[in-house]
Formats: structure tokens, C-alpha cells, sequence
């Protein structure tokens, strides 16, 4: 079984999304579980289980198709601030997100066949990540690797085996371990991040009404962002706390983003052209 921290295995394991991945497992009574955005069936990897488990070759991003706001780390801000609107759920814990389509359901940062991301756009970290994640195993309080098992990428015939003859993890498992890792490292620095804003009280409701091409309009709305004349008055302390912790360019990727809403309308625009002419 390939965990994040170093120690024993739990036979058993009962594992559960950390409580901020997007989405927490609830286990109630008559309820399926909820787990994080395109997870269905994840299950701690386990040399006995997958033994044979190969993972894929080729793994696009059609799974994301249906997702018009990805998950996103504040580490990447500065790159996707390039593509994409950067905003925050307006719920709490109120976690940041990239938006990729106007219309539920409709991510418009796909190529025209719906299986790759567009070219020359940055892939949320998020979406690279799948079909693995971290999951807090409650009982030994320790996350534990985890592979989506309906995600459509694993097999037996394949050569990418998860793990080897003697029962230990290949260079696959290891290097999904590792990104996976990092990930939970920067989602934990993206909370305290967001935990701030919040106390500060620097998040509010925001809307964008954009006018389609037929003179139509559609509202956005739903989401927050940051206040910029409540943050620019923070105290010159705050600033230079914000500097030290490098949170002034994350704030600054964030709100120049906002003007990113008109290309993704373009792109809408585009992929719905497109599946016009395939029709």
C-alpha cells in the first residue's frame, strides 16, 4: 500500500477525502458518499488488490469535460491567471478555482474532439492528478494513496504496472505518490491562504454579465473574489506580512485574472461552433 507518511499499513483501511479536496465523504445513513470532483470509486492502492493493475498509456482530459470550474493551488496562480478567471467558491471553506466554461456541465478548455486540453492553455494541477489522490485514513490519521478504479485508466494488459513481482510499488505508484504529496502540501498552504481572506473579511459576492454574440446576455454570479478597496487598505503591517509570505502576487494574479472572462466566452463561442459543424 503506498502512503504519504512513512510508517505502517493499515490492512483495511477506511479511507475518506480530506475535508476541503473540493468535496468531504459523508457517510450517512441512505447516502452514497460524496467524494471530490470526478472521483466515483477511489480505493487505497494495495499490492495484494492491484497487483496486476496497470494504469493506461494514454490518459487525456475528457473526464473534465463536464467541469466548468476546476480546483486550483495558489502556486498556480500566476501561470493560470494567464488562461483563466480566478475566483472563489461561494461557500466555505470558499477555495479557489479556475473557470473553464460559462454553462454548467460545459468545459470549453477542451480541443475539438472533447479529449485533450486545449493547446498552449495550463492544465490545472488538479486535473493532472487523476486518476490518484491523497485520502485521510481516519483511523491510523494518515493520508494514503488512492486510485479512482472507475476512472476508465486501469487495466491488466498493459505494461505500466502499479506494482512489481515482490509486491512493492513501481516508479508509476512513486511518482503519483510524490505529486500527490506536493499537491496536499500546496492545498494546505492555499487554505491558510483563503482562511485569511476570510478573516480579514476580504472575500464578497461578485457577478459578470457578458453579452454573447447574438446580443444575448448571461449573468455569472455565484462566486466570490477579493474585495480590492477593502485590500488596499489593509494596515502596512498586513502588506508587509502579505510580502513576506509571498501572498501580494496571488492577490495581484487574482484580480488581473478577472479580465480573462471575455476569452473564455471566445472559447465557448469556439467549441460550440465546432460542434455545429461536426452535427
Amino acid at each position: 500500500m503506498a502512503q504519504a507518511p512513512k510508517g505502517k499499513a493499515a490492512a483495511k483501511p477506511k479511507a475518506k477525502a480530506k475535508k476541503a479536496d473540493v468535496a468531504p465523504v459523508e457517510d450517512k445513513a441512505g447516502e452514497a458518499p460524496r467524494f471530490p470532483l470526478f472521483y466515483t470509486a477511489p480505493r487505497p492502492l494495495e499490492a495484494a488488490r492491484h497487483a496486476k493493475t496497470t494504469l493506461s498509456d494514454d490518459i487525456g482530459t475528457g473526464f473534465a469535460g463536464n467541469a466548468n470550474a476546476i480546483p486550483l493551488n495558489i502556486v498556480e496562480f500566476a501561470v493560470a491567471a494567464r488562461h483563466y478567471p480566478l475566483v472563489f467558491s461561494n461557500s466555505a471553506p470558499f477555495l479557489p478555482v479556475a473557470i473553464t466554461g460559462l454553462r454548467t456541465g460545459t468545459n470549453a478548455f477542451l480541443d475539438a474532439d472533447g479529449k485533450r486540453w486545449a493547446r498552449g492553455c495550463y492544465v490545472p494541477a488538479y486535473v493532472r492528478r487523476y486518476p490518484f489522490i491523497l485520502m485521510e485514513n481516519t483511523e491510523q490519521q494518515q493520508f494514503i494513496l488512492c486510485v479512482d478504479e472507475e476512472s476508465g485508466f486501469l487495466g491488466e494488459d498493459g505494461e505500466r504496472r502499479l506494482f512489481d513481482d515482490d509486491a512493492k510499488p513501481t516508479e508509476i505508484t512513486n511518482q503519483a505518490l510524490e505529486f500527490c504529496r506536493a499537491y496536499h502540501a500546496q492545498f494546505e498552504a492555499t487554505q491558510k491562504f483563503v482562511e485569511e481572506l476570510s478573516e480579514r473579511d476580504l472575500l464578497t459576492d461578485n457577478s459578470t454579465e457578458i453579452r454573447l454574440s447574438d446580443d444575448r446576455k448571461i449573468q455569472m454570479q455565484g462566486y466570490k473574489v477579493i474585495d480590492r478597496e477593502k485590500f488596499e487598505n489593509l494596515p502596512d503591517a498586513v502588506f508587509l506580512e502579505w510580502r513576506a509570505k509571498n501572498w501580494l502576487p496571488i492577490a495581484y494574479a487574482h484580480m488581473t485574472s478577472l479580465s480573462n472572462w471575455p476569452a473564455v466566452l471566445q472559447r465557448a463561442a469556439d467549441r460550440a461552433a465546432e460542434a455545429q459543424d461536426a452535427g
